[in-house]
Parts: structure tokens; C-alpha cells; sequence
């Protein structure tokens, strides 16, 4: 097996006594959704804490705690390392030891227990609020196949074990693209939305001085949205066929906003009162690239979910 696959496994919290129940190198809860959430012992990465519990509730799922390190240790003395509450609010849990790199390592572990989310924190040990995220979480989130929820340390609302988010803020430019990245992650968002009875809101921003896209197939804003009483309701309405197809118990909402996107949906959050804000990108972080991704990281008070797609996907 290859080093980053290489792990201790310990299960800790089956049916009513959370802390107790330890059985090692079996692993029976695979047809349960997998919430994985890494941390490496700083209280930033903590920060995501709740927000992986919160997942692992709405989910019906099994939360997967694992910590990448060089040598071993028991696992009461891991639980107080990480300052991991000794009985978190979930019904069952894991706790992975990992050796390897440790990108390499999470990634190879999610994927080995088929993990339908990754939750963790913007940042680490090396916090600093001037910078986007930690260097282990930028490539996390530049590589990883599956959704990933960050929570930004130090942000307003942080959330606890009973988050539930009301809303979740998807934007959308109206291109097929734009739609096909949406695609990739609508089944997990409807099941969130059914587990916490949450809306799905759709956000088209118009960027002043941006040309309307070109790409076959694109629903842009019409000509006269000056005069919305005559053009908005039709075409809100094709584009919720077109993009949106949303079972009939899912709260869906359609709005429009002009302004410069990143401030325009931080703004949108606040004044909709959203609690997760939904992304999806081409996992590039170059200079000029993701600037949306970038901006709304570095400034959100919210959860962001992230999904990386493939170009053409």
C-alpha cells in the first residue's frame, strides 16, 4: 500500500455511548455518506468543526476525522491534541491517523472511503488573515474531485453542531458552462436542501462593460431589464427551465444583480441572510485566474462550497 494510503484506524462513537467503542482495521459504515474533516491540532483548523458535524447530521452520515502525522499516538492523547470535543455531536465517527504528505495523504484516504464532502478550515497552523487560505488547504481545494466546505476562522459567523443553513447562494452567469459546473454538485445540493428544508438561491450578477457571453447555447440578461415588468418574469422563467431543474419540493428562487460579482453576492449573503454560498471552478489559482473564487475566500463571513470542474465538463 502506498505511503499516503497508510493509516491507523480507530471507530469511536457507535449508538448511545459517543466515547468507548473501539474496534480497529474494520470499517462497516461505507453505505452512509462520508463527511471528511482534516485537522492538524491548531485551533483555526477547529474552526470547521461544527460545520463538519452540522454536514455529517443533515447527511445521515459517518464523520471521518483524520490527522496526518510522522509517528502514531494513542487515541485519547489524538482526540486532546486536536481539541476534539470527547463526545461530538454526531451519532458516529472515526478517527483516522494518516502518515505521508499530507495533501496526498487526505486526498487518497477520501477517496479510498468514497467521501462525498470535505470540510475544513481556510486556514492552519500558519493563520495569517492577510492571506486566501493555508498552503495544505489551496491545494486541497485546487485538486480535490469532491465538493469542499470551507469556513474562514475569525469570520462572523462561524457555524456550531446546529447549523443549518436557510439558503444556499449559487451564482450563475447564464452560460452552458457555468450551468455544467452547477450540474456537478446540484444532487448533493438538493439533498441538503431536503435534509434542512433549505432554498436554493440562484444569483445572476451582470458585471457593468462586460460583454453578454458568446457561447452557444448562453441565456444572457435581455436587452430592456430597464423596464423588468416586461422582460424579467418570462425570462426568469426560461432560465430556471433551462439551468434550474429543481424537484418540486426544493425552494427555488431566481434574482438579478448588477455590480461587480465578489462584492455583489458578499452583499446578496447579508441581505438574504444566505448561509452557504455554492462555487464552482477550474481549480486554477494563477494570477488573473479564479478572481471571484479568490475574492469571495479571502472576504466571506459565510460557508463556501467549492467544487472544482474539469474544463468542458
Amino acid at each position: 500500500m502506498p505511503e499516503a494510503g497508510r493509516r491507523r484506524q480507530v471507530r469511536i462513537g457507535m449508538g448511545r455511548d459517543k466515547v468507548g467503542i473501539v474496534c480497529e482495521g474494520r470499517f462497516a459504515m461505507r453505505k452512509k455518506p462520508a463527511i471528511v474533516i482534516p485537522l492538524d491540532g491548531s485551533e483555526t483548523a477547529l474552526a470547521a468543526f461544527g460545520a463538519a458535524e452540522a454536514m455529517t447530521n443533515m447527511m445521515g452520515g459517518v464523520l471521518h476525522i483524520v490527522h496526518v502525522a510522522e509517528g502514531m499516538v494513542p487515541q485519547e492523547e489524538l482526540l486532546h491534541r486536536l481539541h476534539v470535543p470527547a463526545k461530538p455531536s454526531v451519532k458516529e465517527f472515526v478517527l483516522h491517523q494518516l502518515k505521508g504528505e499530507p495533501v496526498e495523504a487526505i486526498l487518497a484516504f477520501a477517496a479510498s472511503v468514497g467521501a462525498a464532502m470535505l470540510v475544513m478550515s481556510s486556514h492552519g497552523w500558519t493563520f495569517n488573515p492577510e492571506y486566501l487560505a493555508g498552503h495544505v488547504t489551496l491545494e486541497m481545494i485546487r485538486r480535490a474531485a469532491i465538493p469542499v466546505l470551507l469556513v474562514r476562522p475569525g469570520s462572523r459567523s462561524v457555524p456550531g453542531p446546529d447549523w443549518k443553513p436557510m439558503r444556499m447562494l449559487v451564482p450563475l452567469d447564464g452560460t452552458p458552462e457555468a450551468s455544467a459546473g452547477l450540474n456537478l454538485m446540484f444532487d448533493l445540493l438538493v439533498d441538503i436542501a431536503r435534509s434542512t428544508k433549505a432554498g436554493i438561491d440562484v444569483l445572476h450578477v451582470a458585471q457593468p462593460g462586460q460583454r453578454q457571453p458568446a457561447t452557444a447555447g448562453s441565456l444572457t440578461v435581455p436587452t430592456y431589464l430597464d423596464y423588468p415588468q416586461y422582460e424579467w418574469p418570462g425570462w426568469a422563467e426560461e432560465f430556471r427551465e433551462r439551468f434550474m431543474h429543481a424537484p418540486p419540493d426544493v425552494k427555488l428562487r431566481l434574482f438579478h444583480r448588477d455590480g461587480e460579482p465578489a462584492k455583489v453576492m458578499l452583499e446578496f449573503a447579508t441581505e438574504k441572510q444566505e448561509y452557504m454560498i455554492v462555487l464552482t471552478w477550474r481549480g486554477h489559482l494563477e494570477k488573473k485566474r479564479a478572481e471571484l473564487v479568490k475574492e469571495v475566500l479571502r472576504s466571506t463571513d459565510v460557508p463556501v462550497l467549492l467544487l472544482r470542474s474539469e474544463p468542458g465538463s
